[in-house]
């Protein structure tokens, strides 16, 4: 599948991929490289790129479960913040909801081995995760964070 990466005017740039695992370097790739365009921080951009990581990788294996599909990776910056929004054609799903939504503490694993923690990872690397399912079908996570350096930084 030809991948394809562009600006959109006013600070947005995109990045469409197939859901092949083998896609995620390129995935990883184009968030350092937006965070750095975007005045992001090393903090902010590994931060995302993880999460973004973590996202994009639970889209593939379980959104689209090893069928063929597209997930199309837009960055903006807005307000001093670097937005990210996710958006597939995968079977609704919102993973921001469930038993532990809302709560500090770490889920409980819902699958052999402790799988089930993503979302949890997300919030900790982000500062805020939204999901909506799209109108013609589909998801978008949106996940924004802080191109300020954090109190943490090194």
């Amino acid at each position: 599948m030809v991948v394809n990466v562009a600006q959109r005017p006013k600070g947005r740039r995109w990045l469409t991929v197939s859901s092949d695992a083998d896609r995620l370097a390129e995935v990883r790739a184009f968030v350092r490289t937006a965070v750095a365009d975007f005045g992001g921080s090393k903090r902010a951009s590994d931060d995302l790129v993880q999460a973004v990581d973590e996202a994009t990788c639970n889209v593939m294996l379980h959104g689209y479960a090893g069928k063929p599909g597209e997930i199309e990776i837009e960055a903006a910056l807005r307000d001093r913040n670097i937005e990210i929004r996710i958006l597939d054609r995968a079977p609704s799903f919102d993973p921001t909801v469930g038993p532990d939504a809302g709560t500090t503490s770490p889920p409980r694993p819902t699958r052999p081995g402790g799988m089930g923690m993503g979302i949890h990872l997300l919030r900790t690397m982000v500062d805020a995760v939204h999901h909506s399912a799209r109108s013609d079908g589909g998801n978008e996570l949106t996940l924004v964070r802080s191109i300020e350096d954090q109190a943490q930084e090194d």
